[in-house]
């Protein structure tokens, strides 16, 4: 294929996918750079507004020129072990996947800057606010993992009109330089699991890999 061929299938595939417009399209050797705004966006369409239910977010991402992984790839820990779905969205490099569970919904995405993608989610979420669906801060605390120190927020998310109670959140790395991150949505319990003195043990619906 020829630098010109390549650069048509590149506006191809961008054109059947909208949401991640904001994307740059470049030579297939050099890396593309991920807007936080448009990964949010992804996060928002295919987990929040299906409420994180699995056929409602695997034919979104269908629809959108997602593509299944191998499930070789799809057992390194992106599912938890648990049936489900992983797919790569498009023109990525395989750097923004989608995993889906029954009810749990997550978008991981490689090679992006934590602080970026912390500041454009809570952005959203103030927008999700305005909406009137309501949001409520439970879990927001930087942790060390493996020598890397990731922020852990967490908010309880109900959606205008609904009945039940999902966890919507992220793990994102403190720092500038690109890293891993993931955001996520799943039910949550009433009560949270805590310490005794007050403070959050977990992140409901999260992959350990992800914790």
């Amino acid at each position: 294929m020829t630098r010109s061929s390549r650069w048509v299938f590149l506006a191809a595939t961008f054109a059947a996918m909208p949401v991640l417009a904001q994307i740059n399209i470049v030579p297939l050797e050099d890396p593309p750079e991920l807007a936080p705004e448009a990964l949010v966006r992804v996060f928002d369409q295919a987990c929040i507004d299906t409420a994180g239910r699995a056929g409602p977010a695997v034919d979104w991402a269908l629809g959108q020129g997602f593509e299944p992984v191998d499930p070789m790839r799809a057992d390194e820990g992106l599912l938890d072990g648990k049936a489900g779905t992983v797919l790569v969205a498009p023109g990525t490099y395989g750097r923004v996947m989608l995993a889906v569970t029954e009810r749990q919904c997550s978008v991981w995405v490689e090679r992006v800057s934590g602080p970026g993608l912390r500041q454009a989610l809570s952005a959203h979420i103030g927008r999700l606010e305005g909406k009137g669906h309501k949001l409520t801060p439970i879990v927001n605390r930087n942790v060390e993992r493996s020598g890397a120190w990731r922020n852990q927020a967490q908010w309880r998310y109900r959606a205008v009109g609904a009945s039940q109670d999902l966890g919507l959140g992220a793990v994102t790395t403190l720092l500038e330089a690109p890293g891993t991150q993931v955001l996520h949505l799943a039910p949550i319990a009433r009560t949270p699991a805590t310490a005794p003195d007050g403070t959050p043990l977990r992140i409901d619906g999260l992959p350990p890999s992800a914790r």
